[in-house]
């Protein structure tokens, strides 16, 4: 690995639960000597990668971070931060992959793929994407929403489709948990007969939810087996959308994907 690579590597370091580090601690956590951490943490320091606290020499993100990342949501579409990963799921998973971002309770395209030759497909309109609570991406979306959202979805008639009754307060909680736990949504002919989906929720830079990825497919394809083997590729590309998006995933979410990955392994 070269020194700028192992000198930018730091940044990683930083995270929520550790938004600032001392010396001692980058030393630790890297296993390196101090005169070459030191070197590393003034070189980003100088580039206002970097700042320090002058009165507890600790060293947190710096001032060139954030312009960076502006700059990158200023001229980077959305489209072209996320195209390869949901390209690479799609190609993976032999169906449709979806990303959408929540505006209100609307679901909104962001970008879909579709890269198989299978005769019988799930058919996509951008324009018309079903409410919330009809969709495996919506429920994604809920169950790692604050509880204040979940109630106003709970509430509004627009989550729901025109001839779906009011969704039972209990029964709807019970389902978001149980998505809240396994690390993604599924539905299996709920919102229309003879399809299927799971998916997965994507988070901003703060650790809120505010998008969904998900992979939809013919219920005829098969049923357990082809659930587990598509939520595996989604959680084990989670993290990679996230990012893509310039998001972090929460590490409580990221500790679930994990033993979510490893429990579907083929």
């Amino acid at each position: 690995m070269s020194t700028v690579a192992k000198a930018l590597g730091l940044l990683d370091l930083f995270s929520d639960t550790q938004p600032r580090l001392g010396l001692s601690d980058v030393q630790r956590l890297t296993g390196r000597d101090k005169a070459t951490v030191h070197r590393h943490l003034s070189a980003l320091e100088q580039m206002g990668f970097l700042e320090q606290d002058p009165i507890s020499r600790a060293y947190r993100l710096g001032p060139a971070v954030t312009r960076l990342a502006a700059m990158r949501a200023r001229t980077v579409p959305e489209v072209e931060m996320v195209r390869a990963v949901v390209d690479a799921v799609s190609r993976a998973a032999g169906e449709l992959v979806h990303l959408s971002r929540v505006r209100g309770f609307d679901l909104v395209d962001i970008y879909h793929a579709e890269h198989h030759d299978h005769p019988v497909r799930v058919s996509f309109d951008a324009y018309g994407l079903p409410p919330l609570l009809a969709t495996s991406s919506g429920k994604a979306y809920l169950a790692f929403s604050a509880p204040d959202i979940r109630e106003r979805a709970l509430a509004d008639p627009r989550t729901r489709l025109a001839s779906a009754p009011a969704p039972d307060a209990d029964v709807l909680a019970a389902e978001m948990d149980e998505i809240a736990a396994r690390g993604y949504a599924c539905n299996r002919d709920q919102l229309r007969a003879g399809v299927s989906s799971v998916a997965i929720p994507v988070f901003q830079a703060q650790g809120a939810v505010f998008a969904t990825c998900s992979i939809a497919y013919p219920t005829s394809r098969g049923g357990a087996e082809v659930e587990a083997r598509l939520a595996h590729l989604l959680v084990q590309h989670g993290t990679d959308i996230t990012h893509a998006m310039g998001g972090h995933v929460p590490p409580a979410v990221q500790t679930i994907w994990t033993q979510t990955y490893e429990r579907t392994a083929p």
